[in-house]
């Protein structure tokens, strides 16, 4: 920015919109902005319009906000923050080919949906469908897959992992994957490139998994529902869905385990995903001073284990703990009785929108227990 923009700053506030169940934002803000500096305008995800956002500067969104050109033209926004691990509400093309400038958190929620993963094995180990001497595949070797084999290599489980973008002798190709026993997939959604992920389980995947599991807490879209719906002998777990949050009332009685898209949310995860968007916004108003207001460490540095944890290696955490502190099961029963009544498709989305935005925050597993991973 050049020092016009920071002259005409001094005689204007910095409008903020957001979205108002951002964890904690204002504190945080508080923490970089002093109050006078800033207007800040929170609004239900349903009230974030174009006309509400007609001389607004900021936008802080959620994963619930389609950040796309009918939200945004002729609007004042300069800069989009969004306090989630994933970016395909965004359409970042618009957003680049007009100068709008973006960040958002990932990896905030990873240790979330790691606990969801670890949950998961545990309730089918319980009721048989599953065993300690299983082979376990990880499609996606990011901030989730990695603390994912992290637990599951400590626990003694046989992994083996997939991911076309890093060059690891170690890992294995998918037909390789889809042999395991199950699959858990940890992948961005993409729908272009060498390595798209749109439909990466497809068909001719679905048939390799016959009599296996599946577990998607990546994306719907990942997995095609259709061909998962012909397939009758994959045991399908998953807490995303195709057009969310209208999911397909066929494949969520399909499912074994179908949860409302809430495997990320639990406190830390979204106080991450807040602390990690005040600090983009610092960024981008160029005021970062090489000081961290909160002495934060951004969860996707997180990459080897520290000694508390390799512990654990030698002596295994119970699984049981796992699925003692998140009963996925229970979620899904209320999940499959509340769609699975005669209603229409609008009724089912404000199910779905419903259950998100009631679903109680739950601990990490690793800030419950106090086993880090850094």
């Amino acid at each position: 920015m050049d020092s016009k923009y920071f002259l005409a700053r001094q005689y204007s506030l910095i409008k903020i919109v957001a979205d108002n169940n951002i964890l904690d934002l204002d504190f945080y803000l508080r923490d970089i902005l002093e109050s006078s500096e800033y207007q800040i305008n929170y609004l239900d995800d349903i009230n974030i319009n174009n006309k509400a956002l007609k001389d607004c500067e900021i936008l802080l969104v959620r994963s619930t906000i389609k950040v796309n050109k009918p939200l945004l033209e002729n609007t004042n926004v300069k800069f989009i923050g969004s306090a989630t691990a994933g970016i395909n509400h965004i359409d970042i093309n618009y957003l680049d080919s007009h100068n709008i400038k973006w960040d958002y958190a990932p990896g905030c929620n990873s240790s979330a949906v790691t606990h969801y993963v670890l949950a998961v094995i545990a309730e089918l180990i319980e009721k048989n469908k599953l065993d300690y001497d299983a082979k376990i595949g990880i499609i996606g070797y990011g901030n989730i897959g990695k603390k994912v084999w992290y637990y599951l290599n400590a626990l003694g489980f046989n992994i083996f992992i997939n991911d076309p973008l890093i060059n690891d002798p170690n890992f294995v190709d998918i037909k390789t994957i889809l042999k395991c026993d199950l699959v858990s997939l940890h992948v961005p959604f993409t729908e272009a490139g060498k390595y798209k992920t749109h439909n990466l389980i497809d068909k001719n995947e679905l048939a390799l998994l016959n009599n296996k599991i599946l577990i998607n807490t990546s994306r719907g879209g990942i997995v095609n529902e259709i061909a998962l719906i012909k397939q009758d002998n994959v045991s399908y777990i998953a807490d995303v869905w195709e057009n969310e949050p209208s999911p397909s009332k066929s494949i969520i009685n399909k499912a074994y385990i179908a949860t409302p898209h809430i495997a990320g949310y639990s406190k830390e995860g979204k106080v991450n995903g807040s602390k990690m968007i005040a600090i983009a916004v610092t960024n981008y108003l160029e005021t970062f001073k090489n000081k961290n207001p909160f002495l934060f460490k951004n969860p996707a540095d997180k990459k080897t284990l520290n000694s508390s944890f390799a512990k654990a290696i030698i002596d295994p955490i119970p699984l049981y703990l796992f699925k003692d502190t998140f009963n996925v099961n229970l979620i899904s029963k209320e999940m499959k009785y509340a769609i699975r009544r005669k209603i229409d498709k609008k009724n089912i989305a404000n199910i779905f929108i419903k259950m998100r935005k009631n679903y109680p925050l739950r601990s990490d597993f690793d800030s419950i227990n106090n086993i880090p991973i850094k």
